[in-house]
């Protein structure tokens, strides 16, 4: 009998190549209307002139500008899929005597659209002499982007995750976001190039009548070939998908759990996004739980969001509010040290916006956790340990989380009983679960956080070792 290779993306729940792309938010594969690249000369004289307008209205002025280039290949069974999107904006800020705020946001980056941004303020035609301060340094040009080559990479990336005959699908892909970013404003003038990069692999084959799935990323700013997803870790992918899953299932209950780090990552993220931002802690609930200096995690716990570490995916020279990056501890042995937040002077330089053009909002970028002295396999004891990040559900009004996972594997006495049953949601009061770490591993690993679906990215990044904790762990609910 003949099989499909559609019916068995249908029934694997996948998509082709062309969909994975949709999904990331690239857009059409037909190539964009050819535009000239800004010059950066060019850009920060328009901003100089637009801030020189604007101040002699208004007290305080912020221009921030983006020139974007984002290009993604992707290749499965189905065939290759490249896709290119152009994006260029300006956001103006401004501030009445009044102390109340005004933006202006166009997409028109370009002489004419920024006088008619400005106009549209209010601001008069003459310009007030302005001190703009030492200009910056034009950033380095990336190395050019050949299509051939970037085919060849996922080619590459795709034979190696279908090298077994028992995988039936195999998956590539290649996202390469590239933008240039300037901040101006009296006795300021910034810029920086974000190049940043993600590498994955998804395999899949059948386990009786079910598939298992799974996924390897890699993501960094600089390069290709800075920090590339190896033979290694597609290999690593490609047996874990083999992997025969345990018939039946467990008990529901609480047990100690070792989260592998791309579970670990997840449940940072979301404690930094939903208790340790100046926006959600003005919620009476937040605001009771997690008030600075509380205890809000074990002692063994130090988290820092660092957007100055090197080759961050989510790292940054300056935030979109223009202030400079620097590390901020926001747990110091489990104590709140410290809220991200967006007010501009506030220290914390964590004010941003969605693909740069969006509403501020305060956000983590770089999140790593501090780690400790133990191979991973020194967590062991009796329990189970969650891998295959997957989603996580958090209510910050009553502290519970949700978060779903793609296996647990059993642990006896230290070592794993070769039990490995798919499909398993913790769940809980985090403050409980970060309250419960003892350990944590010595080697971490660095994800690329979620972006939730049609929502422009914000590109944030978390780096952590394996930890030990304890929670309720429940075979995954079937949906009503």
């Amino acid at each position: 009998m003949r099989i499909d290779r559609r019916e068995v993306l249908g029934a694997l729940g996948l998509a082709s190549s062309s969909t994975l792309l949709w999904a990331l938010g690239c857009g059409s594969s037909r190539p964009p209307a050819r535009r000239a690249l800004q010059v950066s000369g060019e850009v920060r004289t328009w901003l100089h002139d637009a801030v020189a307008r604007l101040i002699a209205v208004y007290p305080t002025v912020h221009a921030l500008a983006v020139s974007r280039r984002r290009t993604a290949a992707a290749l499965d069974v189905l065939g290759p899929a490249t896709a290119r999107f152009r994006s260029d904006g300006v956001v103006f800020t401004v501030r009445r005597p009044d102390g109340t705020q005004r933006e202006y946001v166009t997409s028109d980056l370009s002489a004419a659209g920024i006088d008619a941004a400005v106009t549209a303020l209010d601001a008069p035609r003459q310009r007030k002499s302005l001190d703009f301060g030492r200009a910056p340094p034009t950033p380095d040009e990336p190395p050019r982007l050949d299509d051939r080559d970037l085919r060849r990479r996922v080619e590459r990336l795709q034979h190696d995750a279908s090298a077994s005959s028992r995988i039936v699908y195999a998956a590539a892909l290649i996202d390469v976001d590239d933008a240039i970013v300037w901040s101006v404003a009296p006795r300021r003038d910034l810029e920086q190039r974000l190049v940043r990069i993600r590498q994955s692999v998804t395999c899949a084959a059948w386990n009786g009548t079910r598939p298992v799935l799974r996924h390897s990323e890699r993501v960094c700013s600089g390069w290709l070939d800075d920090q590339p997803l190896t033979p290694a870790d597609i290999a690593t992918t490609r047996d874990a998908a083999l992997q025969l899953m345990t018939p039946g299932t467990f008990d529901d209950g609480e047990r100690t759990l070792v989260l592998d780090p791309s579970v670990a990552a997840l449940v940072l993220d979301t404690a930094a996004c939903h208790l340790l931002t100046s926006a959600v802690s003005r919620r009476p609930a937040v605001a009771r739980r997690a008030a600075l200096d509380t205890h809000l995690a074990s002692s063994a716990v130090t988290l820092v969001d660092d957007p100055t570490a090197p080759a961050a995916y989510g790292g940054f020279a300056f935030d979109d509010e223009g202030e400079l990056a620097a590390p901020l501890t926001l747990l110091d042995a489990g104590r709140i040290a410290a809220r991200l937040t967006d007010h501009a002077g506030a220290g914390s330089g964590r004010g941003r916006r969605p693909a740069h053009l969006a509403l501020v909002e305060p956000s983590p970028s770089h999140l790593a956790l501090t780690p400790g002295q133990l191979d991973t396999a020194q967590l062991y004891t009796d329990g189970f340990v969650l891998e295959g990040a997957l989603a996580a559900h958090y209510d910050p009004d009553t502290d519970h989380l949700r978060l779903s996972c793609a296996r647990a594997r059993e642990l006896k006495a230290g070592n794993e009983t070769g039990r490995i049953y798919p499909d398993v949601d913790l769940v809980g009061s985090l403050s409980a679960l970060l309250g419960a770490i003892d350990a944590i591993a010595r080697e971490p690993t660095t994800f690329a956080a979620p972006t939730p679906p049609n929502r422009p990215p914000t590109w944030r990044s978390i780096a952590t070792p394996a930890l030990r904790t304890r929670g309720f762990l429940r075979a995954r609910r079937a949906a009503p």
